[in-house]
């Protein structure tokens, strides 16, 4: 049976392809960019939650309150069902083709389901209360915390689905700001008001259901701002077609979801709830390396979804090859700074109980830097077409790390843990890099890879001989000089969106 080329008998074909190149350029590097300052908030925001959680309620209180936001988020995923990757791929498209009105009943019947769903996952949690609590987590202190945080549930899965529809239109602001800015202020701000009353895990829970609603009402302001200004008709969805793809999306990130979180609950089952807030924090510390994939996966995927349609191959090369040198420049200071000043990090920000997850936190690093220096290749098979590969290299790779989380972590502890799932995160990235560069001969690592792996060898072994000698003062000046010679490197090899960013016009 023959086969249709890449980019053959495609409608809507790119007539300039220069032109096309140019402005998918500007517009990844311009949303990449507003993407960024909101992680950036986000990332202090959130950094500055969880110091007050952690100096408030302590170990034990912080490891009650993630448990509680892990049922949460794995609710939530499931509510959302794989519906705000589908819109970021079906949204651009139906804008291309000019299908308005089918477009808004694609975008009601997402929200309508996930609402749905949302309710009977609500009833399903507080029906298991006790069980999850008492038999899984061996926590009683948790079972305080679920009946507030079910609430939770449907503003989060809302918001995840509203960005992502906004993503699709290439909106990166208004999907990004509910999410990054609106939540995270006001949990801080309401906490802060409800510890005057009594600090207790509850309280910010609460304050958690609280700022999640808020941010909802925005998302959900945003995205019918989006359908008021879209010409034509409200008609029905095509509920088989989102549903096929949406269903695959949606295992795809529940599995992704699992093996990133098996750690944690394994921690939970095994360990003290004192090791899960340590955990936790260190967990929550390692996600700074994977801000910048954050930042330019609101905007790139959408891009390669609509180069794809086009068919043009080399522009496809060209964007995927630069924004994960833009990824990866963007993660390695990170590094730096998490890896040779950690222990500091840990000590003086959430107490000196929290020292014990340094070696957790240089394991986890080293599977973001992997994951950081392979790109967006699971948004690369999504929009291509090949999400169900990717959802069975998850699946496979979320069960793994539940073997070998359950295996090790018995015996090793946090460092059991972060083994495991650094070892699974890594092996995901190198398969889907194979697979794509296989079907698409295209290699999405960074550019240019060779230098960052010889320098961060090269930091390593200097860390390495400082800590022999005992000399504190030398981690602050290798970091120093390090960071120094990296981003100067970047910004003169121009590794980093500033020429798009600066430059008037590309021409």
């Amino acid at each position: 049976m023959k086969t249709r080329s890449y980019g053959e008998d495609v409608p809507n074909a790119v007539s300039d392809p220069e032109k096309i190149k140019e402005d998918n350029l500007l517009v990844g590097a311009k949303g990449g960019m507003v993407s960024f300052v909101l992680q950036i908030t986000a990332l202090v925001l959130g950094f500055l939650n969880t110091v007050i959680l952690a100096r408030v309620l302590g170990a034990d209180g912080l490891g009650e309150v993630v448990l509680a936001i892990s049922i949460l988020s794995i609710a939530a995923q499931l509510a959302g069902f794989g519906m705000d990757s589908a819109m970021m791929r079906f949204v651009p498209s139906y804008l291309e083709k000019k299908q308005h009105a089918e477009l808004k009943g694609m975008v009601f019947f997402c929200l309508k389901f996930c609402l749905l769903l949302s309710g009977l996952l609500m009833a399903v949690i507080l029906l298991l209360s006790r069980f999850i609590s008492e038999d899984i987590f061996n926590s009683a202190g948790l079972m305080k915390l679920i009946p507030v945080i079910v609430f939770a549930i449907p503003a989060n899965a809302i918001n995840v689905v509203a960005g992502g529809i906004l993503k699709g239109y290439k909106d990166t602001f208004r999907a990004l700001l509910p999410q990054l800015l609106v939540s995270p202020l006001l949990k801080i701000c309401i906490f802060i008001f409800l510890i005057f009353y009594r600090p207790v895990p509850l309280y910010a829970v609460v304050a958690l259901l609280v700022s999640e609603t808020l941010a909802m009402i925005f998302s959900l302001k945003f995205v019918l701002w989006k359908q008021n200004n879209t010409k034509g008709t409200y008609l029905k969805a095509e509920g088989r077609k989102v549903m096929g793809v949406a269903s695959t999306m949606m295992f795809t990130g529940l599995s992704a979801y699992i093996f990133t979180n098996a750690d944690l609950w394994t921690v939970g089952i095994f360990m003290s709830t004192g090791d899960v807030g340590v955990y936790g924090v260190v967990s929550k510390l390692v996600t700074l390396v994977a801000f910048s994939l954050g930042t330019f996966a609101a905007i790139i995927p959408p891009i390669i979804s609509t180069i794809h349609t086009s068919g043009d191959r080399t522009e496809l090369k060209r964007v995927v090859s630069e924004s994960t040198r833009w990824i990866l420049s963007m993660s390695v200071p990170i590094i730096l700074v998490l890896t040779v000043e950690g222990r500091f990090i840990l000590e003086y920000a959430y107490g000196k109980d929290f020292v014990i997850g340094f070696g957790a936190l240089v394991i986890l690093a080293v599977g973001q830097l992997i994951n950081a220096g392979s790109g967006l290749v699971g948004y690369f098979l999504i929009m291509t077409g090949e999400h169900k590969t990717f959802m069975k290299i998850n699946i496979f790779f979320g069960c793994l790390n539940i073997i070998l989380n359950i295996i090790l972590v018995p015996y090793f502890g946090i460092i059991g843990a972060a083994l495991s799932t650094s070892f699974c995160l890594a092996m995901v990235n190198i398969v889907s890099v194979y697979i794509i560069h296989s079907k698409h001969s295209i290699l999405t690592l960074a550019r240019g890879v060779n230098f960052d792996i010889l320098f961060l060898t090269v930091v390593a072994i200097i860390y390495y001989l400082i800590n022999i000698m005992d000399f504190n003062m030398g981690y602050h000046f290798l970091l120093a000089i390090a960071l120094t010679v990296y981003i100067g490197k970047s910004i003169i090899k121009g590794d980093l969106p500033l020429q798009y960013l600066t430059a008037k016009n590309l021409n």
